[in-house]
C-alpha cells in the first residue's frame, strides 16, 4: 500500500535535504511520508510519472503524482494553508515556474553541494521514511 503525501527527493541534494528537514520540523502531525528516490521501494505505484525521480521533486497526494513545481507548491499547500504566501505562485504559468525549478534541478548540485549521507530521522521522524 502507497502512503498518501508521500514525499520522493534526492537524497544526495544537499537543496532537496535542507527542504526535507524543514518540512519535519513544521510538520507536527506527522502528515508526510518521506523517501529518497535512491530508496524507494520498487512496488510503489509509479504509474503517471511523467519525469524522472531524479530530475523532480515528486509529491504522491491524492492518488496522484505532482511532480517539479506543483509538486512544491502543493506540499506547501498541505503544510501551511490554501492562505500561505507561497500559494500566490500558482497564478505564474506552469511553463514558467517549471523553467526556474528546472534551472535550479539542473545546478542543484554545482550550486548547493552534494552529500554522501541521507537525512538522518529521529526515532519519532523514523515512521515517516518509507525504504
Amino acid at each position: 500500500m502507497q502512503p498518501d503525501k508521500l514525499i520522493v527527493f534526492d537524497g544526495e541534494c544537499i537543496l532537496c535535504s535542507r527542504f526535507i528537514r524543514k518540512i519535519l520540523t513544521r510538520d507536527q502531525k506527522g502528515i508526510f511520508y518521506f523517501s529518497t528516490f535512491q530508496g524507494l521501494p520498487s512496488n510503489m505505484d509509479k504509474q503517471a510519472i511523467e519525469y524522472q525521480f531524479n530530475d523532480s521533486f515528486s509529491y504522491y497526494r491524492d492518488g496522484q503524482w505532482q511532480q517539479k513545481s506543483n509538486a512544491v507548491l502543493c506540499i506547501l499547500r498541505d503544510l501551511h494553508s490554501r492562505l500561505h504566501w507561497s500559494q500566490i505562485l500558482w497564478i505564474v504559468p506552469k511553463f514558467l515556474r517549471d523553467y526556474f525549478y528546472d534551472l535550479v534541478a539542473k545546478n542543484r548540485y554545482k550550486w548547493f553541494g552534494k552529500s554522501n549521507t541521507c537525512i538522518v530521522p529521529t526515532l519519532a521522524q523514523q515512521k515517516q521514511f518509507i525504504r
